[in-house]
């Protein structure tokens, strides 16, 4: 049996050994990636952070809005609407998630008194030629326990998001939840298009993802379906450790695939031992991450 703490120890040591083994940008990501579980080990069991993604008028800001019953995020028919990542706290509870907050560098709060042990981050839209919108979603997604991605009957088959972003995320499958939203629009078509949804993650990857229809404004607003599912799936505690769990398994993965090309004919005894010894690291780090997701679906 392993325990987080205990993972985290192993990756500490697989940094260690890796030093002069790995290129050092491999060993830069392996070291934000620890440090980023151990700031949020903390907060196990605490906090769950979900993030809400998706593209231009998607939905996203009034899909927050309806699940906690206000207006706490700008919604409008500009586009796009969300320019910077916001995050939405349980009331009064900015000083003691400040350090969490600080780490995911959103600087737009707003207090819900809906919310308890959840904060939900709004971010911009993915799909927009900005720069910086696309620097937000690739800084902040990494950080997040969970990920709510809305997808709308227009755009749900647009090869940017599947290929450039849900494509790469698989290995994060157990963290994400995907909604079709504005389904008002779709009358009875849409279980149809629901299905080709789920059709397009299945080629993407993902193994039966659950494709949760949504209407989130106007008189027709639906959520309920998609709040129980976040309640029924994402269990504070068991998404943490698994969302931890999952970038140290990624880590050790592509740590060891770093030291494994630095095995050259040209290395000498030396090298080769250090190398050895730390793509052997990375294996023990990469099959203890897996033992941990293994035990927390069993829960």
């Amino acid at each position: 049996m392993t325990d987080l703490v205990s993972l985290l120890d192993l990756a500490d040591l697989a940094l260690g050994r890796c030093e002069g083994a790995v290129p050092p940008e491999s060993r830069r990501e392996l070291a934000s990636v620890v440090r980023r579980a151990r700031r949020k080990l903390g907060y196990v069991g605490e906090v769950l952070v979900v993030a809400f993604a998706g593209g231009t008028g998607s939905g996203k800001s009034s899909l927050i809005n309806a699940i906690v019953g206000e207006a706490v995020t700008r919604t409008g028919v500009v586009r796009p609407t969300t320019n910077e990542a916001t995050a939405v706290i349980p009331e009064s509870s900015s000083n003691g998630y400040g350090r969490l907050l600080a780490d995911l560098d959103v600087t737009n709060r707003v207090e819900s008194s809906i919310l308890k042990s959840t904060i939900l981050v709004d971010l911009p839209d993915f799909d927009t030629g900005a720069a910086q919108h696309r620097h937000i979603v690739e800084s902040v997604l990494p950080i997040v326990d969970a990920v709510v991605w809305i997808l709308d009957p227009e755009k749900y088959a647009d090869r940017v998001v599947h290929d450039e972003f849900l494509a790469k995320l698989v290995p994060y499958q157990n963290q994400f939840v995907f909604v079709l939203n504005q389904t008002d629009r779709l009358g009875e078509s849409t279980t149809l298009v629901a299905d080709d949804l789920r059709r397009l993650l299945e080629s993407d990857g993902f193994v039966e993802p659950e494709v949760i229809p949504a209407v989130a404004s106007g008189p027709e607003t639906s959520v309920s379906v998609l709040v129980a599912s976040l309640y029924r799936r994402l269990d504070a505690k068991k998404t943490v450790i698994s969302k931890l769990a999952t970038d140290l398994r990624v880590a050790a993965n592509d740590g060891w695939m770093a030291a494994c090309t630095e095995m050259t004919a040209d290395a000498d005894d030396v090298q080769v031992d250090a190398i050895g010894l730390s793509a052997a690291t990375f294996v023990s780090l990469g099959v203890e991450a897996i033992d941990m997701l293994h035990q927390v679906e069993e829960e």
